[in-house]
């Protein structure tokens, strides 16, 4: 798991690439292996592990929470480059159900 040292990091080199810097647009995405789903609605915050025997605190972490809540979509589906093939494929493989 990186740290948020580490992610500050990450941010501030992809900054330096970026022709914007630190006022370049950030965008959220969840990868499922194939394909990406954009979060449009995000925060942040902290959160801290208990252990359920002792209460006592475990970790504390900062939190990237993206937004995908029931009856709402959370943004654009990006499908990978071969996902069109993988439908077409299932589709001449699988039974007919």
């Amino acid at each position: 798991m990186p740290t948020l040292r580490e992610t500050i990091e990450m941010l501030t080199a992809l900054a330096h690439q970026s022709p914007d810097g630190l006022d370049t647009p950030v965008e959220f995405a969840i990868c499922d292996g194939e394909n990406l789903q954009m979060i449009d609605e995000i925060d942040l915050g902290t959160s801290t592990r208990v252990s359920a025997r002792s209460a006592a605190k475990t970790s504390h972490f900062v939190l990237f929470r993206g937004h995908h809540h029931p009856g709402r979509p959370p943004g654009l589906l990006l499908r990978g480059a071969a996902a069109d093939v993988d439908d077409e494929l299932r589709g001449l493989t699988e039974p007919d159900v």
